[in-house]
């Protein structure tokens, strides 16, 4: 019989080489098409996304990049794209603006703009409430906490004739009227503060730390809530937000419960009633614990009653789209937000676990009025605006490269560069996301263009430059001149569509073990974001 011949088999060598390879085959395939990891270097999505140098908590995200080829983009996405004018690098950003939109930015909400026959209309974009639920950032008594004070009456609440104790506030009618409400003078009132929304330690380092804010504004949206326990004599609960602004007559949106049934109110001058929601039933009994909550949000108002929705209430007709810019770094008299509860009737009455929260506020910045969002781009911008540089701002300048130097780029011959506008003073370190560079003692300037490519050219700065102006000497020594700058146009303020990488998918570090290994201030980050 003729012999069977031994099929071959492969070493152990070359079998582990082969799987190593196919391994290494898919991490990449994977990258590329599916899932990438990417480190949250700046603030400019804290809360939700952190990147802080102040506390030192880095996040670090798993990013979708297949779900972009199924579907398009939708508005509220956490957005991973090439930066328009610097290509090599990739942002995150939340998307607000879509293909086509005319947004307008006011009183930290977004709206839609339309115009008919010479009147502009305004359509408020709310926020889903799976996203607003994670937009709210706790004030009182994450403010007291930061800061370590020992009580809440005469710093953060005032109310005549209240007390405290661990569990809340009591007081006495006597007959007439209660009133509690927030002050908070240490940290400016009830202003848009960068460090609201972060856990105590996280907070404090913040507070501490940071220097410099953009303008403050006012925050007209708010949600207030209280567990209230009175007697039979309580006749009447109201949850208050008033908003006063130079110019303007006062504004109070309320909740107002009495006798078993609740109305939802905007008023005027405190007594002018300008519009009211159906009453609903909403029953605060004696002596039985009744949770209540009540918020001003996005143009609408909303009751719950022991964590179940009542009713709502919209309030376009009465939207806070002026005036809530600050002149300083804290509201002055007739230029405040003040939640508050007032209680009406007799006999004595507690508030416990009373809790204050804000809406995420968006600051128009350096944006136009109305912005036109082009056909096929998107506008983005950071959750934290008052330390983000987003849509807002982003700017191109133009330079004219001739011979290794810079020249005007009307030059005959020069070869134009584009690149991003946000350079150093000239006492600052060199950093190569702030763009162009001076180096004075080399005689040089360094420029990042829209495509990456580091360039180091010859030149000096002129004497206007600055955060405002990027101005350079000419050639020959004799005067100076300005590069042209470009906003809010196609590959500049807008995101394309085919420079969108993926969308934010998980927080995966910092997670228990192993944050509380590295002493993290926030150690329990892990999970999807939203």
């Amino acid at each position: 019989m003729a012999k069977t011949k031994k099929p071959m088999t492969m070493g152990p060598v070359r079998t582990n080489l082969e799987a190593f390879g196919v391994a290494i085959l898919a991490a990449v395939l994977l990258k590329w098409f599916c899932l990438e990891a990417y480190q949250i270097p700046t603030s400019s999505m804290q809360p939700t996304l952190m990147g802080s140098s102040e506390a030192s908590v880095y996040d670090r995200i798993l990013v979708d990049k297949l779900l972009p080829t199924f579907r398009e983009p939708q508005r509220w996405d956490i957005t991973v794209f090439q930066y328009p004018l610097q290509k090599n690098q990739n942002y995150v950003k939340r998307m607000v603006g879509m293909p086509g939109d005319r947004l307008h930015i006011a009183g930290g909400n977004l709206y839609l703009v339309e115009d008919h026959d010479g009147v502009r209309n305004y359509m408020i974009l709310r926020k889903p409430d799976d996203l607003q639920e994670e937009m709210w950032k706790n004030i009182y008594p994450a403010r007291r906490e930061t800061r370590g004070d020992a009580k809440a009456l005469g710093k953060s609440w005032v109310g005549r004739g209240f007390d405290e104790d661990d569990e809340g506030f009591s007081v006495d009618i006597g007959g007439s009227l209660a009133r509690l409400y927030f002050r908070d003078e240490d940290d400016g009132g009830f202003v848009d503060r960068v460090w609201d929304g972060y856990p105590p330690a996280v907070a404090r380092e913040i507070r501490d730390k940071t220097a410099h804010e953009r303008q403050q504004e006012i925050v007209p949206d708010a949600r207030l809530a209280a567990t209230i326990v009175a007697g039979a004599g309580l006749e009447e609960v109201a949850f208050e937000i008033d908003v006063t602004r130079p110019g303007r007559d006062k504004w109070t949106y309320a909740l107002v419960v009495a006798k078993g049934k609740g109305r939802l109110q905007v008023r005027a001058k405190d007594t002018q009633v300008l519009g009211e929601s159906p009453e609903f039933d909403c029953a605060v009994e004696a002596d039985v614990a009744t949770r209540l909550c009540f918020a001003h949000v996005d143009d609408q108002l909303i009751a719950w009653r022991d964590g179940r929705e009542l009713a709502r209430f919209p309030t376009d007709e009465w939207a806070c789209r002026e005036g809530c810019a600050l002149d300083g770094p804290a509201p002055r008299p007739g230029h405040a937000v003040v939640p508050q509860i007032v209680l009406k009737g007799r006999g004595k009455a507690r508030l416990d676990d009373v809790r204050l929260d804000r809406d995420q506020h968006y600051t128009r910045s350096g944006a136009d009025e109305v912005i036109e969002v082009p056909m096929g781009h998107y506008f983005m911008m950071g959750d934290n605006t008052l330390q983000s540089i987003d849509s807002r701002d982003w700017t191109a300048i133009t330079i004219g490269v001739l011979d290794g130097k810079v020249v005007p780029p009307d030059t005959p011959g020069a070869r134009i560069v584009r690149g991003n506008k946000r350079p150093m003073s000239l006492d600052s370190p060199p950093d190569r996301d702030e763009t162009p560079i001076a180096i004075p003692s080399e005689r040089a300037i360094v420029m990042i263009d829209e495509f990456g490519e580091i360039m180091r050219l010859e030149g000096m700065p002129g004497a206007n430059w600055g955060p405002g102006v990027v101005s350079f000497m000419n050639p020959d020594g004799n005067g100076e001149w300005v590069a042209p700058e470009v906003r809010n146009a196609s590959g500049v303020s807008f995101v394309r569509r085919q420079d969108i990488q993926g969308r934010a998918l998980m927080v995966f570090y910092p997670a228990r073990p192993i944050s509380w290994l590295t002493r993290n201030n926030w150690p329990d980050r892990f999970g999807f974001v939203r």
